[in-house]
Formats: structure tokens, sequence, C-alpha cells
């Protein structure tokens, strides 16, 4: 027999409905009241000003349904979530408040909205290193974190790696980043990268 708390029932297990179940700042309330609601546990903050009942579990699929509802139209066929907003996406940093999209032709500037800002760059992802999460495009974790240690400001790439480095997964390790940029053409935003994923390897000979 089925309880309130059965899986069948409970919270969880309602499919989640964009927009409606967001809590969006500006609009029932104020953002400082739904941070004071995420730090009382009611909420929790996911992307720039939208919030979800903590209660709701955050799978790599929902963040890439929120992702996509708050690029709204921008995000054609040829985007790609790309960088920071990748790594969230992929639970390698808890929040991010820009939206960085890969897309193969120019593409103008515009503002999201939501507490947001937007970065395009003009670039080529091959397959090999895309996935679909909610028949969104998203850069591999492999290549996000790549692209984060290249062109995301130093303290967002360096917990972006760091976390990334504590998963101990064979295939997101120091070694594989490291290799990883190493097939990338030479430029400064390279050779950063790989000083920074030096430096976490020069960390755990300290330790």
């Amino acid at each position: 027999m089925e309880t309130r708390n059965s899986p069948a029932t409970g919270p969880r297990a309602v499919a989640l409905r964009i927009p409606e179940d967001l809590w969006i700042a500006g609009q029932m309330f104020s953002r400082n009241e739904l941070q004071a609601m995420a730090s009382n546990g009611l909420l929790r903050e996911v992307l720039g000003d939208c919030f979800l009942p903590s209660h709701i579990q955050i799978t790599a699929s929902l963040r890439a349904r929120i992702a996509a509802f708050v690029c709204g139209r921008e995000l054609n066929s040829d985007a790609v979530l790309a960088r920071q907003t990748a790594a969230w996406i992929h639970g390698l940093i808890p929040e991010v408040f820009t939206l960085c999209i890969f897309t193969r032709n120019y593409h103008r500037p515009f503002s999201p909205g939501f507490g947001l800002n937007a970065q395009f760059m003009q670039t080529l992802v091959p397959d090999t290193q895309m996935v679909f999460r909610s028949r969104v495009k998203v850069t591999s974790a492999l290549r996000s974190v790549c692209d984060c240690a290249q062109f995301d400001p130093l303290p967002i790439a360096s917990r972006v790696l760091g976390n990334a480095i504590a998963l101990d997964d064979p295939y997101l390790n120091r070694e594989s980043i490291s290799e990883s940029l190493k097939t990338y053409e030479k430029s400064a935003e390279r050779s950063r990268a790989l000083r920074l994923v030096e430096s976490f390897g020069d960390i755990a000979q300290a330790a």
C-alpha cells in the first residue's frame, strides 16, 4: 500500500514544470527574500535569480532544462552550453551567473535577464566532446573543465578544476585534463590552463 512518503507519490516523483515550479526573484518575492528562504532550507538557489523548492532532487538534466529556459529562443539547434555553465550542469560548481554558449556562427549579444549575463564564443564542438541533457547540447565534462581552465575567470576555473579532480574519476582527473589540454593549439589561454592543472599536482605533493 502506498503512503504519503512512497516514491510514487512523494514530491520527487512529480515531474517538474518549468517555469511554473521555479521561484524567480522579482515576481512574488525579492531576491533577498528568496535567499532568506534558502538560508532556512526551504529553497535552493539554482541559476541566477531562479530558485527551486529544496526537496526537489537536482540533476544534470534538470539544470540543463533550467538553463534552456533562461536562454529562451537564443538557444537554437547550433548552440552548445559550455564553460562554467556546462560545468554547473555537470555538478562541478554550485552556482553560476554567466551563460556561456558556443555557436558555429556569429551570434549577436543579448541580455537573458534572471540576474545573468551571456557570453558567446564562435567555435565548432565535435560530437565526441558533446553530450545531451534533456535534449540540450552541453559540452562533455572533460571539455567543460578544459574550457573553464582556459577561458573562465581564475577563481571559477580553480574551483571547477579542484572539484573535478576531487571526484577521483579515472576519465576526469589531473592527468586526463592535462593530456586533453595539450591537444589544443598553443595559446596564452592554454598555457594558463596547463599551469593551473600543474599547480594542483604541487598541492597534492605538498600535502
